[in-house]
Parts: structure tokens; sequence; C-alpha cells
């Protein structure tokens, strides 16, 4: 799964690095903590243009009566995002690339022991591209309501370097599949799933940490600083 992660890049380093024709935000202060339920950048394309912009953590389906106490997922397991009553229809017309500066994972070391958070991220430091779906809400029990567009991390079974800390990742995609992944037609969608599952285990570097991670209100530099839990 996928639950923490960073987001220091600006809006610039982002359009560079994704090759964004316009970005549609402001810049957002450096987070080393971001957390479910915040405004994350996100990429969309649409009449080949590529824009960055922001979309809430939590997906709200198009269906919910409310926002307050209904389902808002953080991930969508690729092996259902097809299928799911839930996710589906954003699979197959509105997907997007999260970008992320790593992010954080913990490990059941068992016998009681307290887990312990490890950080990942490109070795060379660059932005990892998450798959994503979006999707667009208006709270039915207003008049003429603002729409609420809200995101899903696409997770799959654990590889590579994960695999030895827990049995959920988040899809990376590399910049070979960026664009398939935002455009696809309806028609095309279900292969991008055999194009996801075929790609090799994505090069991490792991390092574990302090558990000061583990509290959202800590959000800083120092979180990424090498350490153990006892």
């Amino acid at each position: 799964m996928c639950g923490r992660y960073l987001a220091v890049s600006d809006p610039e380093q982002l359009a560079e690095r994704f090759e964004v024709d316009e970005i549609r935000t402001d810049p957002q202060p450096p987070r080393y903590n971001v957390a479910p339920s915040t405004e994350v950048y996100a990429i969309l394309e649409d009449e080949a243009t590529r824009r960055l912009g922001t979309l809430r953590w939590g997906f709200v389906p198009v269906w919910a009566k409310q926002l307050k106490g209904g389902p808002q997922p953080i991930n969508a397991r690729l092996e259902s995002v097809a299928t799911s009553k839930m996710f589906a229809p954003s699979f197959r017309r509105k997907r997007c690339l999260l970008p992320a500066d790593g992010f954080y994972e913990w490990q059941d070391r068992g016998d009681g022991r307290r887990k312990q958070p490890y950080h990942l991220a490109d070795p060379d430091g660059a932005p990892l591209a998450f798959a994503g779906i979006w999707s667009s809400w208006r709270d039915p029990q207003q008049e003429d309501p603002d729409p609420l567009f809200s995101a899903a991390i696409v997770t799959t079974e654990a590889r590579g370097t994960m695999a030895e800390l827990h049995h959920r990742m988040p899809v990376v995609l590399p910049a070979t599949l960026w664009q398939d992944w935002l455009t696809a037609s309806e028609d095309q969608a279900p292969h991008l799933l055999d194009a996801v599952a075929a790609l090799p285990a994505p090069t991490l570097r792991a390092t574990a940490i302090t558990d000061r991670v583990n509290s959202v209100r800590n959000d800083g530099p120092e979180l990424l600083e090498p350490g153990t839990v006892d």
C-alpha cells in the first residue's frame, strides 16, 4: 500500500521532469510527510495538453451521497481497478500521474517488535510517477456545488526491494508509460493492466529511518535521517 509520501519538488521542477505544458496550481510548501485528505500535485492530460494541478488524496466516488462518513480510499488495487464499482469508471477515463519524491513503508519485524519505517526513493533523487486515478464529485445535498477533485494511488504486489518490506507497493510508472497511462482511450485502457504487469521491479533505494515519521504532525527533512526503531 502507500499511506505516506514526500512532495518536495516545486511545480517548475515537476513541469520539467514530466514535460508539462501548463501549470495550474500555486506552489505548495515542501512536504516530507504527505498524508491522506491533503491536496497533492497531480498530472493530467486532455486535448493533447499535459497539465500540473492538485487533487485531494482520498478518492471520493462520483456516486457518494455525502463526503463525511463516506468511502475515501487512498489506494486502488491494480488487480481490481478495472472491475470494481468504485474505481472502474475512473480507470477507463480519468487516470493521472501523482509525482512523489519518495514514499514511506513500515516493515513488520514480528516477535512483538515495533515496525521499522523505511524511506524509499529513486537512487538518483528523481521524482517518481505513481499511477493514479481521479474523480470529480459534487455534493448532491447542495445547490450548484463546486466539484471536489480527488485521487487514489494504484498499488500492486510488491516486487524487488519492496518485497522485503511489505506485500504491497505503489505502481511506479517509467517515462515510457506516462503518455499511455494519461491518454489511453476507454477501449485501450484494459491493455494498460498488461503493460503495468509486465514492468520490471522499479529500482528503489530503501533507507531505515527513525519513527518520527509515524506522526503526521512531524514534517521536515529530519524525517529522512537514517535510524532504527528499538
